[in-house]
């Protein structure tokens, strides 16, 4: 008979079987499950801080129902819970996707049902007139080089941005975990752009956008995923059916190459760009869009150049 391997979690020093155990490779810290949530949580706890972590406050959560937002969204609704007088809604974005996007809104849905969580449900068609499936097939006769990732992303967060507004929210909260983080970073080092590193980690003190927060950047995106199994969360599992055609894809497959062979590249890229930050000025003045009015690193902003270009900006609502 095989004697089954025990070993202790780093944390509680209970001892498990193997198999029940997480290794932390970075860390070389084993955890059992119970501590392994208790730590990420202390993480999220950590990187939000007292000044959002009080009476009074208002989180708008964008939800797609995939497991970061899921995680993220639940971890603050347990924290707001908490604190009299603040609360989190829930924003989801229908971009459109045919066969791909519905399911996961109808897990946000779910979700925020369950929790009992208020939620807002918007498209992209109710702003632009058009959904994504669309634009692409509009950029694909006009012989648009600009991959469709390029297009969602900015308008995303542009209607994130206004319905966060509405709803009166002190910030915006968006599910990007470590890997995201260090892909943005990596992204555009290898560009060179100088301007998006800055901008990338500093917020905009313009009353015409929610300060945004990213309650899972200290977070891998193994660990977002083992969070949500552990407590047998229902989120949306396919991919966007565009993100293999994306610039992040490729950025995305080198670093974890060199998180594979180094355990903890990607927490090494984040903070080296952190340290970095303090050199990097960003402009205290900010351009209006002359389309929208909305403050613009340009004269006309991306969405409405992107609008522009589709032939789509007269039904625009930005």
């Amino acid at each position: 008979m095989t004697a089954i391997s025990k070993s202790k979690c780093g944390k509680c020093g209970n001892a498990f079987n193997d198999d029940e155990l997480y290794f932390q490779k970075h860390s070389g810290t084993k955890f059992c499950k119970e501590c392994f949530i208790k730590d990420t949580k202390r993480k999220v706890r950590k990187n939000l801080g007292k000044n959002i972590l009080k009476n009074h406050i208002t989180i708008g959560v964008g939800i797609s129902g995939g497991k970061d937002s899921l995680v993220m969204a639940h971890i603050l609704n347990e924290f707001f819970n908490q604190i009299p007088n603040s609360k989190i809604v829930g924003i989801m974005v229908n971009e459109g996707i045919e066969g791909f996007r519905n399911d996961g809104i109808e897990k946000g849905i779910k979700f925020c049902e369950e929790y009992g969580i208020e939620y807002h449900i918007v498209t992209f068609s109710e702003y632009i007139d058009s959904d994504l499936d669309s634009i692409v097939a509009i950029a694909k006769e006009k012989n648009m080089t600009m991959n469709p990732c390029s297009f969602c992303g900015v308008i995303r967060r542009k209607i994130l941005n206004r319905v966060a507004i509405e709803k009166g929210c002190d910030y915006l909260a968006i599910g990007h975990n470590l890997d995201d983080i260090s892909q943005a970073v990596m992204m555009n080092y290898i560009e060179g752009d100088i301007k998006k590193l800055a901008i990338l980690g500093k917020s905009s003190q313009s009353d015409k956008f929610v300060k945004r927060i990213k309650p899972l950047s200290k977070i891998p995106e193994e660990e977002v995923k083992l969070f949500a199994d552990i407590l047998e969360m229902d989120y949306h599992k396919e991919p966007c059916p565009y993100s293999c055609l994306s610039y992040r894809s490729e950025v995305s497959d080198i670093i974890d190459t060199l998180e594979e062979k180094h355990a903890g590249a990607m927490y090494s890229i984040v903070a080296g760009y952190e340290r970095l930050l303090e050199y990097l000025e960003v402009p205290e003045s900010v351009s209006i869009c002359e389309k929208c009015g909305e403050p613009s690193a340009l004269k006309i902003c991306k969405v409405c150049s992107f609008l522009k270009d589709l032939g789509l900006e007269e039904n625009s609502k930005f």
